[in-house]
C-alpha cells in the first residue's frame, strides 16, 4: 500500500479545453470544474485500482510500487502499439504481392501456397501481440496494493 493512500482523495474535473482531469488537487479557479471527488477508501474493483494508479503515479518516486505501476504501464502502451501495428500489418497485407497468384490457361488465376504462408505469419505476429498485451494486464493486476 502506497503511504497515506488509505485517506488518499482524488479530484475528476473537465478542463477547459474539455479533456477529463484526475488529479489529487481540485483545478484552480477558472482552469476547469469538478465533476466528482474520489475518496480511495470508498472505492472497489477496477475504479479503485484506476485510483490507484493515478496516485502511485505522482507518490514518492522512491517507492517501489509506484515505479512497478508506472513500468507496467508502460509494458501495456507498447504492447497496444504493438497490436496496432501488427493488426494493420495484417490488413495491408491481404492484397496477393506479385508472384502470389498463379494464373491458369481458362483466364482464372489461384492463390499460391506462399500467400497462405505470410498471411499465416501476419496473424500470427498478431496472436503474439495480443498475448503480450494480455500478459502485461495480467502483471500489472498482480500488483493490486
Amino acid at each position: 500500500m502506497l503511504p497515506g493512500l488509505h485517506a488518499q482523495t482524488l479530484y475528476e474535473w473537465r478542463a477547459s479545453d474539455g479533456s477529463t482531469v484526475y488529479s489529487q488537487t481540485p483545478p484552480d479557479p477558472g482552469q476547469g470544474i469538478v465533476s466528482r471527488t474520489l475518496k480511495l477508501q470508498d472505492l472497489d474493483g477496477p475504479e479503485r485500482a484506476t485510483t490507484l494508479r493515478v496516485a502511485a503515479r505522482s507518490a514518492n518516486a522512491a517507492d517501489p510500487l509506484p515505479q512497478a505501476l508506472r513500468s507496467a504501464d508502460n509494458r501495456i502502451g507498447l504492447a497496444i502499439i504493438a497490436l496496432k501495428n501488427a493488426e494493420q500489418a495484417l490488413r495491408t497485407g491481404q492484397s496477393p504481392r506479385a508472384g502470389e497468384r498463379q494464373h491458369l490457361v481458362n483466364g482464372h488465376s489461384r492463390l499460391k501456397q506462399v500467400y497462405f504462408d505470410r498471411i499465416k505469419a501476419l496473424e500470427s505476429r498478431v496472436a503474439q501481440a495480443r498475448a503480450e498485451l494480455q500478459a502485461a494486464y495480467a502483471a500489472r493486476d498482480a500488483l493490486k496494493p
